[in-house]
């Protein structure tokens, strides 16, 4: 075989495999195994209204004064959709006794409300992270908060 009909095949070969191998479009995964709670860690919002006095969130402004902040982002999400269930539903309930109902009721005060009218560390964030999601998607991170809560508690700092 000459070295002419060797790269022939070898292109051919290449261009088979990549044209298999090289999908852009990850495979189809059911709702269930799609972990959406995660994707907090990484998010990164548009940019903060400032205004006023105003340029950060708290999150930003307990950073840049050494003040103690929950020690993962997705703890600081944790916080404020709890924060959610006692301070705008008023509910007074054990971590570990919290349902997929009340962490949906909780997260639609983000869908209801004026991101400026919710308190917490990342309200601009984490207001803009849920209304970015698809019904399926929080009805997932609802699921996930369920089952981090009753993994690891809820992890605020003591102010």
């Amino acid at each position: 075989m000459s070295m002419q009909h060797f790269r022939w095949i070898a292109c051919a070969l290449l261009l088979c495999v990549g044209t298999a191998f090289g999908q852009s479009t990850p495979p189809a995964q059911p709702a269930s195994s799609y972990r959406v709670l995660p994707l907090i860690k990484k998010y990164k919002a548009p940019p903060y209204p400032a205004s006023g006095f105003l340029d950060r969130e708290t999150y930003g402004f307990r950073i840049k004064s050494g003040r103690p902040v929950p020690a993962t982002l997705t703890d600081v999400l944790i916080c404020d959709v709890w924060q959610r269930v006692t301070m705008d539903l008023k509910l007074t309930l054990n971590p570990k006794d919290v349902s997929e109902q009340i962490i949906k009721q909780a997260m639609q005060v983000y869908l209801t409300r004026r991101w400026d009218d919710i308190a917490g560390y990342r309200p601009w964030t984490h207001y803009n992270f849920i209304r970015g999601l698809k019904e399926p998607q929080r009805d997932q991170l609802a699921k996930e908060i369920v089952d981090y809560i009753a993994k690891n508690g809820i992890k605020d700092v003591d102010n």
